[in-house]
């Protein structure tokens, strides 16, 4: 087959992009690492949002969910669309950012366990949600 040239049986590349499964970003907060990388990570996060949210075109990154694990999980995005939600990306990132000044506590070894549980239970309500009279185009998280 010559390159550029398509079967019927891919879908185009727009197509593909539009397709990107929903992305849950969970931090495990961990001293003293957590007070070296929480700056970093969260100008990051910040620069990549706001690329993701004024591309012109159809959503490379469909939806996203924050989970933060502490001394225990806790959601501090659930599902959102990316795409026009700049603003309250930001205010997530702030709030992930003031974790850096209020302290850290260690930990529980089943904490991280949990918050993937969580973000799953999350997925399948929401794609039950939106899937009611449509077909979901994406089943994975």
């Amino acid at each position: 087959m010559y390159r550029g040239q398509t079967t019927g049986k891919r879908p185009s590349t727009a197509m593909q992009i539009y397709q990107q499964p929903p992305r849950i970003l969970i931090v495990h907060i961990d001293l003293p690492s957590w007070a070296d990388i929480c700056s970093n990570l969260c100008k990051a996060l910040q620069n990549f949002f706001c690329l993701a949210c004024s591309l012109m075109g159809p959503s490379r990154m469909s939806l996203f969910s924050l989970y933060m694990v502490q001394n225990q999980h806790e959601c501090l995005l659930p599902f959102v669309q990316v795409k026009g939600n700049f603003t309250r990306l930001q205010a997530c990132i702030s709030e992930l950012h003031m974790l850096q000044r209020e302290g850290c506590f260690r930990p529980q070894r089943t904490s991280l366990q949990q918050a993937v549980e969580d973000g799953l239970q999350q997925f399948k309500q929401y794609s039950r949600h939106v899937t009611a009279g449509t077909a979901l185009t994406c089943t994975s998280v």
